[in-house]
């Protein structure tokens, strides 16, 4: 360039010319010695480094327009990487977005890291879900017979009165038949064998109950047990000689012992005797 002055050439990049000394006219920047921030604007999302963001100046405040991470300057509250951003809080990825925090797939959403209901391993058997309506009749009368029978062995089964005349005083008292006859746990163990035997048979499909035995011998076996122990007690009066007899409680575990092995072993008794007839045959 010449000097405005003494038309002395100098280089480009002088600011003072070597003849006269000069001032120079200040040539426009190049590309080349562009300040950081002076790069075009880049596309939303793109990275930018820290060099690219210009420096805010002593007479610019925070937050000021056009201030670095002013709202809509890079950074900002709309800029790439703020708030409302690509990959900001709003964002896709972001907080609120598809797949973050709250999001479907989220945290705290359906299939998310804090649902508690977490989809079941592949291979896993199948959940317990009670439905009354896999037991049969005749199962659900054995499960409330055998529970009436079960209960009844607390309550009072024998009981006993004394002084009949004006000259001895009067009482009575009763036993339960678990007091009386200990081994009337058995029953117990028996009756909730059962129960729980058909409860879960109510749970549970059937196809996934294997058992070594069949449903219908196996209910034979297990009220048929627990009819016969409830007999021995009803007929086993304790200190029967001392004037001991029978309460209402003994009653009602009789009954219900009948009442749920009638409905299983009448039929298997039945079936026994026709096919035991049919295989007997006419006689010559």
């Amino acid at each position: 360039m010449n000097c405005p002055q003494c038309q002395s050439p100098n280089s480009e990049d002088s600011a003072f010319c070597t003849t006269c000394g000069g001032r120079l006219a200040a040539a426009a920047p190049s590309a080349a010695s562009a300040p950081p921030w002076a790069v075009a604007p880049q596309p939303a999302g793109a990275f930018q480094p820290a060099s690219a963001v210009p420096p805010r100046g002593p007479f610019q405040a925070a937050g000021a327009p056009g201030a670095p991470g002013a709202p809509g300057a890079p950074g900002g509250y709309n800029a790439p990487n703020g708030y409302n951003a690509p990959n900001g809080y709003n964002a896709p990825n972001g907080y609120n977005a598809p797949n973050g925090y709250s999001a479907s797939g989220g945290y705290g959403r359906r299939g998310g890291y804090a649902e508690l209901s977490q989809p079941r391993p592949a291979g896993a058997g199948p959940a317990f879900q009670l439905d009354l309506r896999r037991l049969t009749q005749v199962d659900r009368i054995v499960a409330g017979a055998s529970l009436i029978a079960m209960i009844s062995i607390w309550l009072p089964w024998y009981s006993v009165t004394w002084g009949s005349d004006a000259f001895e005083s009067q009482g009575s008292a009763s036993f339960s038949g678990t007091s009386l006859h200990g081994w009337l746990w058995l029953e117990f163990v028996v009756a909730l064998l059962l129960i729980g035997y058909l409860v879960l048979r109510a749970g549970f499909p059937e196809s996934k109950i294997s058992l070594p035995v069949s449903h219908e011998r196996l209910l034979i076996i297990g009220t048929g047990l627990q009819l016969l122990l409830i007999l021995i007690a009803f007929a086993d009066i304790p200190y029967g000689n001392l004037g001991m007899g029978w309460g209402w409680a003994a009653f009602i575990g009789l009954l219900a012992a009948i009442a749920a092995a009638a409905p299983v072993m009448v039929p298997a008794a039945r079936s026994y005797l026709e096919s035991r007839n049919a295989n007997a045959g006419p006689r010559g």
